[in-house]
This record gives structure tokens, C-alpha cells and sequence, in this order.
């Protein structure tokens, strides 16, 4: 199947379900959010699921039993606007409620703010300083009411596969004013799946995701908030290096 193939099924799907959309936004605006998420959980699960057999992807993830039962940040490295959202989907199907932060520019999609509101995400504009601290700020509202959150502190995905980019801090700023635990996230090769094979259709394969230990921040000092961002980074990156060996080293290189 092809990626334009891809996108039009996931069209398709939302599209279909427009009038559940409907009934959720009730839901949502009377305050229901139990009855909400008892419609809309089923359909997410759907779509994961869908989302795979339409990739012919599958998953190996590694250390579930990292993720606590509680309200938490997912903090992942990125490589695949669309196979990194739904490999996380995917991976919090049992931890909800939970939203992503996601770049402005998908909230303008038709059929996709709709859908991703319900879901608890929240859109920031990264070229707008004040946007991006109200984006912050809304998420940071989000843990205190018990959602979790993804946040992908690259910012954007990585252009030089798999070599990760400089982690920036406003996710591990929303983590420190809730002192909610972060639980770090290793995508190792949804970039290579993303390409597309000679005959311009999608390549299939596994997928394969690790969950470190969480990282308690209600005991953090300043200086360890200080270093957060960079440690989580390395922590991340050392997975990457221990996973491609002297293939990461050689794309570092070159940059």
C-alpha cells in the first residue's frame, strides 16, 4: 500500500466516525469525561490497530512494566511524524487518559483537530515564543487534571536518521511544576520505515520501541532539573548507539 493509500484509509476512517465525533464534543462540553472516553477509547484502539495493518507494521516493545500507574510524560526521540504518533498511540493503550503535544500545523488538517482535541492533545506553535508558553501552559493543566502527556523534546524529527537531535526543556518544564514522573521512550526505527521502497509502496517490518525506568522529579533539585533535558538526551541517544553500533557514529560524522 502506498503512503497516499495510507492516508486516504485514515480519512476514511475518521470521516466514517464523524457523527461519534459529534457526540463526543457533547459529551466533552457537559463535562462527561468518563462517558467520553468510554466512546472514544474503542474507536482509538480501532485505529491503532488499522494503522498497523495499513503500514504491515508490527511492534516489539521493551519494557512496559517502566511504565507507572500514574499521571506521567512520555518524553520519545523523533524520527516519523506519522509512525512516531502512532507507535505511541499504540504503546499508551493502556495508560488513559493521555494527549500529545503536536505542532500547530497539524491542528489546520481537516478531520484532525477535531479528533486530536478529543484525545487531549495540545497544538504549540514552536516560531511563536508567547504560543509556545501557552501551549506549555495548557499542557502543564492537562497532568494536573490526571492526563498524561507525549512530548517529543526534539521539537521536529530528525533530518539525519537515526542521529537525534539537542532535546529542548519545555517538556521537563511541565514535568518539574507537577512533579510528575517522566518515563523516557526509545523509538529506534520508525525513520527507516518511513522510506519508501523502490516501487513507491510502503516498506513493512517491526518496529522497535524500549521504555527506560521513569525519572522522578518530585525529589529533583535545581541543578538536577538544570541537567535533565541533557541527561534524558544521552540516556536516549546511548540506546540508539548500543542498537546501530558504528552506523549512528558514521551519520554523527557527517553532521
Amino acid at each position: 500500500m502506498s503512503k497516499l493509500s495510507i492516508v486516504a484509509n485514515a480519512a476514511w476512517f475518521l470521516s466514517s466516525r464523524l457523527p461519534a465525533l459529534k457526540k463526543l464534543e457533547k459529551l466533552k462540553e457537559a463535562g462527561k469525561q468518563e462517558e467520553k472516553y468510554q466512546l472514544l477509547n474503542p474507536m482509538v484502539d480501532e485505529l491503532c490497530d488499522e494503522g498497523l495493518r495499513w503500514t504491515k507494521l508490527s511492534l516489539e516493545i521493551e519494557g512496559r512494566e517502566n511504565i507507572p500507574d500514574e499521571t506521567v510524560v512520555f518524553v520519545a526521540n523523533h524520527q516519523s511524524g506519522i509512525l512516531d504518533a502512532l507507535v505511541m498511540l499504540n504503546l499508551v493503550k493502556g495508560h488513559r487518559p493521555c494527549g500529545f503535544i503536536m505542532k500547530e500545523s497539524l491542528g489546520k488538517i481537516p478531520l484532525v483537530r477535531g479528533w486530536t482535541k478529543m484525545i487531549d492533545c495540545v497544538f504549540v506553535d514552536r516560531s511563536n515564543p508567547r504560543d509556545a508558553v501557552r501551549s506549555l501552559n495548557e499542557a502543564s493543566d492537562q497532568l494536573a487534571k490526571g492526563i498524561s502527556m507525549v512530548i517529543f523534546p526534539e521539537g521536529t524529527r530528525t533530518r539525519q536518521y537515526p542521529v537525534m537531535g539537542e532535546f529542548k526543556n519545555g517538556a521537563f518544564k511541565i514535568a518539574q511544576k507537577n512533579r510528575t514522573p517522566i518515563v523516557p521512550v526509545v523509538i529506534y526505527d520508525t525513520g527507516i520505515h518511513m522510506e519508501s521502497s523502490p516501487d513507491g509502496k510502503w516498506r513493512g517490518g517491526t518496529v522497535h520501541m524500549k521504555v527506560l525506568p521513569p525519572v522522578h522529579t518530585a525529589t529533583m533539585d535545581r541543578k538536577e532539573y538544570k541537567n535533565l533535558a541533557s541527561v534524558l538526551h544521552d540516556q536516549i541517544e546511548a540506546e540508539m548507539m548500543a542498537f546501530y553500533g558504528d552506523q549512528y557514529k558514521k551519520e554523527e560524522e557527517k553532521k
